[in-house]
């Protein structure tokens, strides 16, 4: 199980080590990472695999996700902002297929700058046509969906954003994942957005237009981007504060090893030497 306490300390110590930035995580502290049902509840249900755990911080993202879902299955669609990460907002059109008319709704994100500028990440976006109104995400709305403040929900979604942005920093590959919505998938400096089939079917209403825009590439599958290369073989996956390894996309050198770990270090203010010193 993720111990969340103990990556917030290691980022903090890390942090602390240029001598003038401190990142700290005073609400991701509070919040429990356990499992929501006790040992005790869990043996009751007699199951023969591990029952899926929800984690506090996870239960709020997925309060946020409900959010956008919301706002974009509205009859008129609103541009739904989750500042810190990004845009959503629909792109609509019609389309003449075997004898009839058919509306595809294409959901479309649009990357945050703050994260955009993290690495110079390169993702191609649709900007918000100015007819379509814009909101950013509610947190009175959050907080009454969760058992937490709206302050906690708020401090919640800024602090898990900045452990995102940190591990970004390093060079490290990320997969930030809005449950029954999508997935942004980050490998390198390529940024994907992809959705969930259920999803696209809510907007749609139609399995064959969902298959159409999968097969023209217009929309990519959550499922087929969770799949994508990482060049260390893991990627950091959030809400959920886990790594989950993944095929390399090529074998690294040693030296290629310690020069992206050098670097990692160096964005952290850290100095040393990864090769050590050989004695005489």
């Amino acid at each position: 199980m993720t111990n969340l306490e103990q990556l917030i300390t290691n980022i903090e110590l890390c942090s602390k080590a240029d001598g003038y930035s401190t990142v700290t995580f005073p609400t991701l502290k509070k919040l429990s990472v356990n499992d929501v049902l006790t040992g005790c509840e869990l043996a009751d249900l007699e199951l023969d695999v591990p029952f899926p755990c929800f984690s506090d911080v996870a239960s709020i993202w997925s309060s946020v996700s409900k959010y956008v879902r919301h706002q974009l299955l509205k009859r008129k669609p609103r541009a739904v902002r989750v500042t810190g990460l990004g845009t959503f907002h629909l792109q609509k059109w019609l389309s003449f297929e075997n004898g009839e008319v058919l509306t595809f709704q294409r959901p479309v994100f649009l990357l945050s700058r703050t994260v955009a500028q993290i690495r110079g990440l390169q993702h191609a976006s649709v900007p918000v046509p100015g007819e379509i109104k814009q909101v950013s995400v509610n947190y009175k709305k959050i907080h009454s969906d969760v058992p937490y403040s709206e302050e906690v929900v708020q401090n919640c979604m800024q602090e898990t954003l900045n452990f995102f942005y940190f591990i970004l920093t390093n060079r490290e590959d990320t997969d930030f994942i809005l449950k029954d919505t999508g997935t942004l998938a980050i490998r390198g400096t390529e940024v994907t957005m992809a959705f969930c089939e259920d999803f696209l079917l809510s907007l749609n209403k139609s399995t064959y237009v969902v298959e159409k825009l999968f097969t023209k590439k217009w929309v990519i599958s959550d499922k087929e981007a969770t799949l994508s290369l990482s060049r260390f073989g893991r990627v950091h996956q959030f809400p959920q504060f886990e790594i989950r390894a993944v095929p390399r996309t090529a074998s690294l050198t040693d030296e290629e090893i310690c020069a992206e770990f050098e670097s990692a270090l160096s964005s952290m203010g850290v100095r040393g030497n990864v090769h050590g010193n050989k004695s005489n």
